[in-house]
């Protein structure tokens, strides 16, 4: 009776890790399978919304042999409200393992995620206003009502004092330079397009700082003009706003050519409590 008795026991904790294996990798699975092509449009995606412990692993992760764009793609999958989440008690070795695991279950759709990721963060370098106090808030997709109503696709960055000519506009990317001149909206404007394929959008600028015609190259760092206010309106139209730089992010995904996505949470979170 003994003997059958342990028997049954086995048995019983055979069935119990079993059920705890399939569980792990059915919930591996799931996981796994919320990434692909169709991510990059969706509004938690394009709102970048991180955690305060997000952000801050973030910069630590990056020296250990992984990307933004990558540690972004691996943590995705714990996002929550739209938030990108670093789960509580994860070290930089959970990431390897958690990247190890989406691979192995659906690597096509992590190349997709990562991609999309990578085409905003990963070939930023350098801060897009190298000289004064900055300050910046959240207002994307705020309603502007210039040319008709729609969202404001950006971030805008103001100087503590609003003076047009003074502050120093630098790209943030590598990159070539895709557009450049007079846009009503937008006033003096340069697009630069980075090596990973992000359209990095500088726009309102009092003036440039040499003669930039498409084709060239930018490296990271390099000036592209003087913070301004130039805008709504004909060529040359000014004052119609405080000087300030509006910067924009676009990139392809498989149904838009240019699709914007929030600036903002790459240099600051307000995050809640993390999981």
């Amino acid at each position: 009776m003994r003997g059958e008795g342990f028997q049954w026991v086995s048995f019983l904790l055979f069935l119990v890790g079993v059920s705890a294996w399939f569980s792990s990798d059915l919930y591996q699975r799931e996981a796994a399978l919320a990434l692909d092509a169709q991510v990059a449009e969706s509004d938690s995606f394009r709102q970048m919304k991180l955690s305060e412990r997000t952000l801050r692993k973030l910069s630590e992760a990056v020296g250990d042999g992984l990307s933004p764009g990558e540690i972004l793609t691996v943590l995705y999958p714990f996002r929550r409200d739209q938030v990108v989440y670093w789960p509580q008690q994860w070290e930089t070795n959970a990431l390897f393992a958690w990247r190890g695991t989406l691979l192995k279950k659906n690597r096509a759709g992590y190349q997709a995620v990562w991609e999309a990721y990578a085409a905003v963060w990963d070939d930023v370098e350098s801060f897009p206003v190298t000289a004064g106090t900055i300050s910046y808030e959240n207002t994307w997709m705020f309603e502007r009502t210039y040319g008709g109503l729609r969202g404001h696709e950006g971030t805008d960055l103001l100087p503590a004092e609003n003076l047009s000519g003074v502050y120093p506009v630098v790209s943030m990317t590598d990159g070539v330079v895709e557009k450049v001149g007079w846009l009503e909206q937008g006033g003096y404007r340069i697009g630069i397009r980075s090596t990973l394929g992000g359209y990095f959008y500088y726009a309102h600028l009092d003036s440039y700082a040499k003669e930039f015609v498409a084709g060239d190259s930018v490296y990271a760092g390099e000036q592209l003009g003087l913070m301004g206010d130039t805008g709504y309106g004909e060529e040359g139209t000014r004052g119609m706003f405080d000087v300030h730089l509006h910067l924009g992010i676009y990139i392809r995904t498989e149904h838009e050519e240019e699709q914007s996505v929030n600036p903002y949470w790459g240099y600051y979170s307000r995050g809640g409590d993390d999981i």
